[in-house]
Parts: structure tokens; C-alpha cells; sequence
């Protein structure tokens, strides 16, 4: 599902985006304002219900819970060089349009609808999918007339339309993996990390704490879809590769099965993880 694979691939940019120890990309053409910008505080949601009967890629979308809150504030630098910064908006890597021009820092922008999110994009709301990206960055105007666009790390934000959902919580936790071993993990919470997009606290049968400062993995639920993004082993601590097999589910009980496999220098293994809803 070509949403799907789209709305996977920028969600590890999200995760990116979110986290504490963030890298500066760098900037397009070469920063010589001598500024840089940060939007870390930003949040953002665009959730609804798609329409039943058909394909989710082909349904239209009942919006539930629309917000924006872009924040762009100074992280460093001197701005003494800057005549003004623009704000642009677009829609799966469409064409950019202005959202609004600023001559100082810091600066806000606010949504509540999902009329604001498309004005100016050329869409309607009956065009939007689940999967679609809205994106937002900043352009800033230097003295001497040129203008450069920030990089995408820290000075962007995009926000994925998604179905609700609500699967943070406590859980008991055991895995099975594939050469017959089992494990039992005790309790852990999952954490929502962004609309629909979570973290554990273990992945394959380590107990928390034992290998690496932080062990979660990252899962998705895209309308009671889950799915395993590629990702590093660990939250990145080990290069090994860790990724998603099919047969996931989100039981009518609320409890939750995910399969993912981890790439080892002998060969992969595949883990099936049961999480129990707690009360």
C-alpha cells in the first residue's frame, strides 16, 4: 500500500525529530546568516475515520482531531543578518506555499481545522488520505537579497493523517522466537511517541537495562494496521537490523501481537511478541 510504505518511512523521520539528542542537518546553500532555528517544541495531529466498504488508500476521511502548534524559535546564532523568514506549507512533497512572512523570532502558527492545513494547497478536503504528509519549513531572507531553506531535522515539522488511536498502556510482555526459545519480559509501558507511532521498552528477549541504555522498539498502528518500521537494534545503540513481519494484531481484548525479526552475524531471527493489556 503505497500510503502505507509513505506514512512508515516519515514516521522514523518523526521519531527523529522528537528526540532529545537531535543532529543539525545541514543547511541549503551553506548557512551564512549565522543562525539556526528550532521547532522541537512543535505538535500536531490530523486523525480521522476513513469511510468503510472500500480500500483504505481510496477512502474518504470523516476528520475527529485536527491541531497544529508550529513553533520556531531561535536555538543559536545572531539574526542581525536576516531581513525576514517565511513559513511554507505542502503536501506530499508537493509544491510549497506561503503560510505567512515574520521579521523576528519567535513565531507561532496555530490550526484547529483541516480547512487551514489545505488552504492555498489547490486540494480539497475529499482528496486527503490516510497517509498523506503535510509539511512545514522555513525560508529566511538575508540582507544582501539572498535565501536559503533549513535543513529538515530540527527546523521542520510534517504531520502524517492517521486513523485514532489509543494503544499507550501498560502490558505484560513474552516473546518466542523462532529457534523454540521463549521469554518472559514481566510488565512494560508503551509510550506514544507521536499519533499512532509507539515505543517499547524491550525488543527480542532482553530484559530492560541489560544491553543497552534504552531497548524499545518502534511500531505503528495505521487503523488497527500495525507494522514495524526498519529500524537499528536498540533505538540505533547496535547496527543490527530490525524488522517487520506480517501477522500483527490488535485483538478485541486490547492485548497485542507483533512479529519483527533481528538480523544477528549468524543469521536472523524471528521473534513473536504478546503483549497483555493491563489493568
Amino acid at each position: 500500500m503505497k500510503t502505507l510504505k509513505q506514512l512508515i518511512g516519515l514516521l522514523t523521520v518523526l521519531l527523529i525529530v522528537s528526540s532529545c539528542d537531535k543532529k543539525e542537518e545541514p543547511i541549503t546553500p551553506l548557512d551564512n546568516a549565522g543562525t539556526v532555528i528550532d521547532t522541537s517544541s512543535s505538535s500536531g495531529k490530523i486523525l480521522g475515520a476513513p469511510a468503510g466498504g472500500v480500500p483504505i488508500q481510496d477512502a474518504a476521511i470523516s476528520f475527529a482531531d485536527v491541531e497544529l502548534d508550529f513553533n520556531i524559535t531561535l536555538k543559536s546564532g545572531n539574526p542581525g543578518q536576516v531581513t525576514k523568514y517565511e513559513v511554507v506549507k505542502s503536501i506530499n512533497g508537493g509544491p510549497e506555499v506561503s503560510v505567512g512572512e515574520y521579521t523576528a523570532l519567535p513565531i507561532n502558527i496555530g490550526y484547529s481545522t483541516i480547512d487551514q492545513f489545505i488552504a492555498g494547497l489547490g486540494i480539497a478536503v475529499g482528496d486527503i488520505r490516510i497517509g498523506d504528509v503535510f509539511k512545514f519549513r522555513v525560508r529566511v531572507y538575508k540582507t544582501d537579497g539572498s535565501m536559503y531553506v533549513y535543513g529538515t531535522t530540527i527546523s521542520s515539522f510534517a504531520i502524517i493523517v492517521n486513523c485514532g488511536s489509543n494503544l499507550a498502556g501498560t502490558y505484560a510482555v513474552s516473546s518466542i522466537r523462532s529457534d523454540g526459545n521463549t521469554y518472559d519480559l514481566g510488565t512494560e509501558a508503551i509510550v506514544e511517541v507521536s499519533p499512532g507511532y509507539y515505543k517499547t521498552v524491550t525488543t527480542g528477549g532482553w530484559a530492560a537495562g541489560t544491553i543497552a541504555p534504552d531497548q524499545g522498539f518502534n511500531f505503528q498502528d495505521t487503523c488497527n494496521e500495525l507494522t514495524v518500521p526498519d529500524q537499528d537494534l536498540c533505538q540505533g545503540y547496535y547496527s543490527n537490523d530490525v524488522t517487520g513481519l506480517p501477522g500483527n494484531a490488535i485483538l478485541a481484548n486490547g492485548d497485542l501481537v507483533i512479529n519483527y525479526t533481528i538480523d544477528f552475524s549468524a543469521g536472523a531471527l524471528d521473534y513473536t511478541s504478546t503483549y497483555v493489556k493491563q489493568p
